[in-house]
């Protein structure tokens, strides 16, 4: 597992959200130099501390850890996926609603 990258992927999470290192250790009641560290890929979050870390961002397991997996997802569509990441339910709602109209009209007219 690369612990630098999911200290990356947390950092990115945590800047989305707005958090300060200081407010993300205060809602998982770890300290700020924790916090720091994981980001850096320094220490190991235990499996307690990422269920926490992922319940305070927002986010799944398998989004925080999906860096360790071998997948064939591109660039672009993990890029997509971070960015969906951070948006509420409702925005997260009408994007969905967005691409499955347009795969809709793609699919009536193939030539376009």
């Amino acid at each position: 597992m690369d612990f630098y990258l999911l200290g990356q992927k947390i950092r990115q999470l945590r800047n989305a959200h707005h958090l300060s290192q200081a407010d993300l250790a205060e809602l998982i009641d770890v300290s700020t130099n924790y916090i720091g560290q994981i980001e850096r890929g320094d220490r190991k979050p235990s499996l307690e501390t990422l269920v926490c870390l992922c319940n305070a961002l927002g986010t799944s397991m398998d989004y925080i850890l999906s860096d360790s997996l071998t997948n064939n997802t591109d660039q672009l569509s993990q890029d997509i996926i971070s960015k969906l990441s951070t948006l509420s339910n409702a925005e997260k709602n009408f994007f969905h609603t967005t691409i499955t109209n347009y795969l809709l009209i793609k699919n009536e007219n193939p030539s376009d």
